[in-house]
């Protein structure tokens, strides 16, 4: 639980940072492109602690899931998926959802909190769709005014087709990735 906990408040930490002049600070200092890759890295080290923290975890039960419900990840998370995808690639689903990646995030935290009534999974996973909840009230759901031209439907497309590419890679190597294996 301590290599979880240790994720969470590097992860979180890091994420914390826009909401204060410190991050303003250090764009200056440093740039924005090195900026954003040490976010990136810094990210990616708190996240990859908070999914080995959670792999291995003791096993505390905060509540049973309802039977059954290890089919809502494996329906919800293709839609999930495919949001995070148009969340990086220039398509008009941006021009409709405000925050797709956002909405991804908060899509894979309920449908695993549905499957898992653990407390290393309420901890990790319940902390990503409370932190997207946040996030997207402090972003606010109005359209920003924007000088990016509108995509093509084909954009769209890809975002469907990587999504659904993605999500089949991370279905068929789950067990590898997390630990946890996939009821069927």
């Amino acid at each position: 639980m301590t290599l979880l906990i240790s994720g969470m408040i590097i992860f979180y930490g890091v994420h914390l940072l826009p909401l204060f002049e410190l991050k303003n600070k250090i764009i200056n200092r440093i740039g924005k492109k090195p900026y954003m890759g040490i976010f990136a890295l810094i990210s990616a080290l708190g996240l990859g602690l908070m999914i080995y923290g959670k792999s291995t975890a003791d096993f505390i039960s905060v509540w049973q899931p309802i039977s059954g419900a290890h089919w809502v990840p494996l329906i919800l998370m293709w839609p999930a998926f495919i949001l995070l995808v148009w969340a990086e690639i220039p398509c008009s689903i941006k021009r409709t959802l405000r925050h797709p990646m956002l909405l991804g995030v908060l899509l894979f935290s309920i449908s695993h909190l549905f499957a898992n009534g653990d407390l290393a999974t309420v901890l990790l996973i319940g902390s990503l769709g409370v932190y997207a909840v946040l996030t997207m009230l402090r972003l606010g759901f109005q359209k920003q005014e924007t000088q990016r031209p509108l995509s093509t439907p084909r954009w769209n497309a890809l975002g469907i087709a990587l999504g659904t590419i993605s999500y089949g890679l991370a279905f068929a190597f789950h067990q590898q990735i997390t630990g946890m294996i996939i009821p069927i």
